[in-house]
């Protein structure tokens, strides 16, 4: 009989810890985010309702303001403001919603989306409601289809928080299209459009469907390595009303019986797999013999950054 030959002896094993970290995606901030930061950060610390000094504090050292400044480094400067107001208020809502019962989280989103409509006056005692109502207005009067763009996409992910479809993903392709709906994937590129002032031709914008579904499945998973903790903390206490947790991290582990940790591996390299293919995309569609406009360009470089500056910060 043969004896047992050990494994390989080369010195390149795989080992867990030697996974690429870091993206392929170009990385950039915004070359006014100090000062754009400091001023949104004296505007929340001036207006939201703190309950204590140290809770104000805490905001302030999240510099959830900074986060908009590396997604969206090509903004105008006129025009980042809003949208940085816009989503730190997400934010805090968000966390907000996660402290209440289902129903009042429910009847919190659907306020705020009539007040961002216009169809009902904000309370001027609540910061978050005026902030929410005077952003939109602002925005609608500056750009007005691509602020209809934008908030089109902020229903469809607000609506999905409470979509009874949700309860229905089997498989990985079903739950990136739920996941889509509701993190948030493709508001943060209407914000975009908006923020740099891209007017695409819906010609442009099936040229690149590929490109955007490329983008979304990386900004969803990214996300939802990142967000796994808070996720399940979150579905713990929303267990008792029938919350369910949609997650690719733990989808991953449930399909494979791996370990969370081990799940989040693997994920990271279909990641970088991923980041691959896009970046191919982007280079064939810029050569495409039909022509790439400018818009377009800063459009598909502004997708790169927004993965690039999400997965930094």
């Amino acid at each position: 009989m043969d004896a047992e030959h050990p494994g390989n002896s080369r010195n390149d094993h795989y080992q867990p810890t030697q996974i690429e970290s870091s993206t392929r995606f170009a990385t950039r901030c915004h070359p006014d985010a100090n000062a754009i930061c400091e001023e949104l950060d004296a505007f929340f610390a001036q207006h939201l309702p703190w309950s204590d000094q140290k809770a104000c504090e805490d905001f302030l050292k999240a510099d959830l303001n900074r986060w908009t400044c590396w997604v969206y480094p090509l903004a105008r400067s006129d025009r980042i403001f809003d949208i940085a107001k816009f989503f730190t208020v997400l934010f805090l809502l968000d966390d907000a919603a996660e402290e209440t019962s289902f129903e009042d989280g429910k009847a919190l989103y659907k306020r705020i989306i009539s007040i961002a409509q216009g169809k009902v006056q904000p309370d001027r005692n609540k910061p978050i409601e005026w902030i929410t109502y005077d952003v939109w207005a602002k925005m609608r009067s500056v750009d007005e289809a691509l602020t209809e763009s934008f908030f089109q996409n902020v229903l469809l992910c607000l609506r999905a928080q409470v979509d009874e479809a949700r309860n229905r993903c089997t498989g990985m392709r079903a739950l990136l299209d739920q996941r889509y709906k509701e993190s948030g994937a493709g508001l943060v590129v209407a914000a975009m459009a908006y923020a740099m002032d891209l007017h695409l031709t819906p010609a442009e914008l099936a040229s690149i469907s590929q490109i955007e579904d490329s983008y979304s499945k990386l900004a969803i998973i990214v996300n939802d390595i990142e967000s796994y903790e808070k996720e399940i903390r979150s579905f713990e206490r929303s267990q008792a009303e029938g919350g369910k947790t949609l997650n690719m991290v733990q989808m991953q582990a449930d399909e494979t019986g791996c370990s969370i940790a081990a799940a989040k591996r693997v994920l990271w390299v279909l990641c970088r797999e991923w980041e691959l293919e896009h970046l191919e995309m982007v280079a064939k569609r810029e050569a495409s013999p039909d022509g790439c406009s400018d818009t377009l360009k800063a459009y598909l470089k502004g997708l790169e950054y927004i993965m690039g500056g999400n997965e930094f910060w």
